[in-house]
C-alpha cells in the first residue's frame, strides 16, 4: 500500500541530532507514512545512525548522493516520494507527535492544497515562539488564501506544512537557491493554492544548534550568508511582482523590518568590501519597492531603507543595532 504521507528529510553532518529527528517522525500519531532521508554526502556518523534506524523501521528509506546542497537533496526526495501528501523536515529538527495528523486531518476535511501550523524554536533552555509568527498563527482559518489573508506573507518556510502532492506536481514546484531556499517556493505555493488551512497548533520545533556545525540561520551574519539571504529577498519579491503584485506592500514591510534590517547589522562585523554583494542586492530590493511602502515603516526602519537606497553606509552604521547571537536570544531563561 502506498503511504499517505511522504516526509522528505535532507541530511548533512547532523550526527548529534538525527536520532531525535527520526524518533519524532516515527512517533507521529499518523502511521501511514514514509520517511525519505537523503544523505547529502555526510562526512560524520549521520549516515551510520540513519542506517541503524532504517534497519529498525521499514518506513525509513535512505538515499545517498554526493554533496549537492539542501535544494538538490529536497528535490531528489520529492522525486522518490510516493505519498499523496508531502512534508519536509530538516534533519536537526523535531516534529511534535500530533503535528502531521493534525495537518493531514485538516486537508482531508477541507480539500485545501496546503495546511500550515505554528512553530517553536528548540534549545536546551526550552522552547520559544518563532518571533515572526505571532499574528500569522494567532487564530485558526480554513480555506483561506494569501491574497485576502496577507499575514501569510510571513509564512515562508516549508517545514511547518503538509502539501497535497497533486498540487505540487501541477505547479511544478522545486527548490533552486543555494541558501534560504524556502521563501520563493512557498510564497509561490501560497499564491497558486486554491485554499490554505491555518492551524494554531505547534506542528514544528526548529532547533538552535548547540553542537556540531552551526546552521545557516545561526551563521546569518557571515558575508556569504547575508548575500544569500538578500538574494532570497529579491527572488521572492520577483515571484510576488509577477504573480500577486497586491502583496508587494505587506511583503516589503516585513522584509524591510526583518531580513534586510538584520542583514544591515552585519555592517558592525564586516567592512564594506566583504559585504559588497549583499549590499548591492539589498539596495536593488529597496530601490524596487514603491516609495509609499516606506511610509508604513517604523521611523528608524524608514530612515535605514532610505539611507540604503542612497548607499549611505556611514549613516546606516550609526542607526543599525548590533546583531544578536543565538545565545542572546535565549538569555534570561
Amino acid at each position: 500500500m502506498s503511504p499517505m504521507l511522504s516526509v522528505i528529510v535532507p541530511m548533512f553532518n547532523v550526527e548529534p541530532y538525527i536520532s531525535a529527528c527520526l524518533e519524532s517522525l516515527l512517533g507521529q500519531h499518523f502511521a501511514n507514512v514514509e520517511i525519505v532521508v537523503i544523505d547529502d554526502g555526510s562526512t560524520d556518523a549521520s549516515r551510520v545512525i540513519a542506517e541503524q534506524w532504517a534497519r529498525q523501521d521499514s518506513r525509513i528509506r535512505l538515499i545517498g548522493q554526493p554533496n549537492a546542497g539542501l535544494s538538490a537533496a529536497r528535490n531528489v526526495g520529492v522525486r522518490a516520494a510516493r505519498g499523496q501528501y508531502l512534508a519536509f523536515c530538516d534533519s536537526d529538527d523535531v516534529v511534535p507527535a500530533t503535528g502531521y495528523a493534525s495537518l493531514i486531518g485538516s486537508l482531508e476535511t477541507t480539500g485545501s492544497d496546503i495546511a500550515c501550523g505554528d512553530v517553536r524554536r528548540l534549545h536546551s533552555a526550552g522552547l520559544r515562539p518563532h518571533p515572526g509568527y505571532h499574528d500569522t498563527f494567532a487564530c485558526a482559518r480554513s480555506r483561506t488564501h494569501i491574497r485576502r489573508d496577507t499575514s501569510l506573507v510571513r509564512d515562508r518556510m516549508v517545514w511547518n506544512k503538509v502539501i497535497r502532492r497533486s498540487f505540487w506536481d501541477e505547479q511544478k514546484l522545486f527548490f533552486e537557491l543555494s541558501g534560504y531556499e524556502d521563501a520563493p517556493v512557498m510564497i509561490r505555493a501560497h499564491i497558486e493554492a486554491s485554499a490554505v488551512d491555518v492551524l494554531t497548533e505547534v506542528v514544528y520545533l526548529w532547533r538552535i544548534r548547540e553542537q556540531g556545525p552551526l546552521s545557516g540561520t545561526q551563521r546569518r551574519d557571515e558575508p556569504d550568508n547575508v548575500a544569500a539571504c538578500m538574494r532570497m529577498v529579491l527572488d521572492t519579491f520577483e515571484v510576488i511582482r509577477l504573480r500577486a503584485p497586491e502583496l508587494i506592500p505587506p511583503y516589503a514591510v516585513d522584509m524591510c523590518c526583518g531580513d534586510v534590517r538584520q542583514g544591515l547589522r552585519a555592517l558592525h562585523l564586516h567592512d564594506d568590501e566583504a559585504l559588497g554583494e549583499a549590499l548591492s542586492l539589498a539596495r536593488s530590493f529597496v530601490r524596487a519597492v514603491p516609495e509609499s511602502v516606506f511610509d508604513e515603516l517604523p521611523p528608524t526602519d524608514r530612515q535605514l531603507m532610505r539611507l540604503l537606497a542612497q548607499g549611505d553606509l556611514t549613516g546606516i552604521r550609526r542607526l543599525v543595532e548590533h546583531p544578536a547571537s543565538a545565545v542572546d536570544y535565549f538569555r534570561g531563561w
